[in-house]
């Protein structure tokens, strides 16, 4: 069998109505979000189900949500197939997936400690003060220079997240973001979006973020990894299990190296990529960075029908 990569999408993916289908098929899936429930104290089968999608979109409620989804999707994928995978990662919160299906992390903890993440991260910064923003088509080098140039204290703004060659997406003050966005246009990028999310993650605004998980680390039983996670940091793989804590505390406040990361898996080997979870998001970006690697989203049980047949035939 070719080698595998496992990805896993981030914040944003999400909508109402994920996981649905499988979990009217499924008991063992009705049994994880029954679970899911009784551990996060509410019914967040209710709101991936039947939203309101405004109550689904706050971070502390995405974020268990969209691992939850990601998580039962590989379950069943894990059971109606032969696919193990030979190296995993995720894109910011899927990082946290990827260290739950390779062993880190229990399923109660990882729920726990991605609610937590969602709640200090909204709580890191005053609302309205910090955003992001994509830039298509940016020049990385231009962008950088210019926004090294304003940014001073908490007057800042910075490459969050390094999706591909062509999109970069910043982080910051708002008003920081804004004077840069400007002082870039024409020479940094060709569009600019403001993007919906309640604060400028993956930015030094987080760093309180960051100090307050690291003090839920210390309560979570860390297991051994059982299959490498690229990480978000260094886009390395990591293989031991005393180093994820750090790695995790870093990614709060550091840039996401999404593009790097899918090279690495590549260097390592992975001759196909199967993107778990909702929606298409790294599939997209993923088929940008190496366009000679098959790619595939699997979220429905038409998915998983449609690998086989793949599988049976080699990918060929």
């Amino acid at each position: 069998m070719k080698k595998i990569g496992l990805v896993f999408p981030g914040q944003g993916s999400q909508y109402v109505g994920m996981g649905k289908k499988l979990y009217e098929r499924f008991v063992g899936v009705r049994e994880y979000f029954k679970i899911a429930d009784e551990t996060l104290g509410f019914s967040i089968t209710d709101l991936c189900f039947n939203g309101p999608e405004e109550e689904l979109r706050k971070t502390y409620n995405t974020q268990p949500a969209v691992l939850l989804v990601s998580y039962v999707i590989q379950q069943v994928l894990r059971r109606e197939t032969s696919i193990r995978p030979y190296l995993l990662s995720g894109h910011s919160l899927g990082e946290y997936t990827a260290l739950l299906v390779g062993g880190f992390f229990t399923f109660d903890d990882a729920l726990r400690i991605t609610r937590k993440r969602g709640l200090f991260m909204e709580e890191a910064c005053p609302k309205g003060k910090g955003g992001m923003a994509a830039l298509i088509g940016a020049n990385i080098e231009k962008v950088e220079a210019v926004l090294k140039e304003i940014s001073h204290d908490d007057y800042v703004a910075v490459p969050a997240n390094l999706n591909s060659a062509e999109q970069v997406v910043l982080s910051g003050d708002m008003n920081a973001l804004k004077e840069g966005i400007e002082k870039l246009k024409g020479i940094g990028y060709k569009k600019a979006v403001f993007l919906n999310v309640s604060g400028p993650f993956h930015s030094p605004l987080m760093r309180e973020a960051a100090e307050r998980l690291k003090d839920e680390f210390s309560k979570v039983s860390a297991g051994e990894v059982q299959t490498p996670v690229v990480c978000n940091v260094d886009a390395l793989p990591i293989h031991d299990k005393d180093l994820v804590f750090d790695k995790l505390y870093r990614q709060i406040f550091s840039p996401v190296l999404w593009e790097q990361c899918v090279k690495r898996m590549v260097k390592e080997g992975v001759e196909v990529f199967l993107e778990v979870g909702p929606q298409k998001v790294l599939s997209n970006l993923i088929k940008r960075i190496e366009p000679n690697i098959p790619c595939y989203n699997i979220e429905e049980m038409e998915d998983i029908e449609t690998l086989k047949d793949l599988l049976s035939r080699g990918f060929r």
